[in-house]
């Protein structure tokens, strides 16, 4: 369950976010977000230029599956 602030948070970034803007709110590194990508964690898609791009419904959803704040 994420807590408000986390909430609030999230609700302040974009609707179409980036892997490296995943990357930065969690502090990890590109590739890590990529994993989460290829093993179906965190839904994604990729845009008409090839890049990957998460909804930020679809990221609510993660953070409240995984996130214990």
């Amino acid at each position: 369950m994420t807590s408000d602030k986390m909430k609030q948070a999230i609700n302040t970034l974009p609707v179409i976010l980036s892997v490296k803007e995943i990357a930065d709110f969690f502090s990890v590194t590109y590739i890590t977000i990529l994993r989460l990508i290829y093993k179906k964690t965190l839904s994604a898609y990729k845009d008409d230029d090839g890049n990957w791009c998460i909804t930020r419904s679809d990221f609510k959803k993660y953070c409240s599956k995984i996130c214990n704040l």
